[in-house]
């Protein structure tokens, strides 16, 4: 995989280029242009962390057959890949590294 600065351009990127590149920080990719998001503050941090705590918590992803995870590259349309703060999915899952089946539940905590 190659490692790129995150760069604004008015040039598209492929979806096979975007997901074969590790963009520092990670971007989301919608019809063939990288976004940056808001990585939020301590609030914002903290929030993540709570509802990634509650819905990752071991009894709770087997009793409920899930999975949790947090900024992880997930698949919104064939075009689209986006980041959410927290995305759980249903269990059993395939070993790629992308979500691309539809979550359970995906989760962005407001800004103010």
């Amino acid at each position: 995989m190659r490692c790129a600065r995150v760069r604004t351009t008015a040039t598209p990127v492929s979806v096979d280029e975007y997901l074969s590149t590790s963009y520092d920080p990670d971007v989301e990719y919608v019809d063939g242009q990288l976004v940056e998001r808001n990585v939020g503050e301590k609030d914002h941090g903290r929030l993540q962390t709570l509802i990634a705590t509650y819905h990752a918590n071991a009894n709770r992803e087997a009793q409920w057959k899930i999975c949790t995870y947090t900024d992880t590259r997930t698949q919104v349309l064939p075009t689209r890949f986006r980041l959410p703060d927290v995305c759980v999915v249903r269990a059993p899952e395939t070993d790629e590294q992308i979500i691309r089946a539809a979550p359970f539940l995906c989760r962005n905590p407001l800004e103010r």
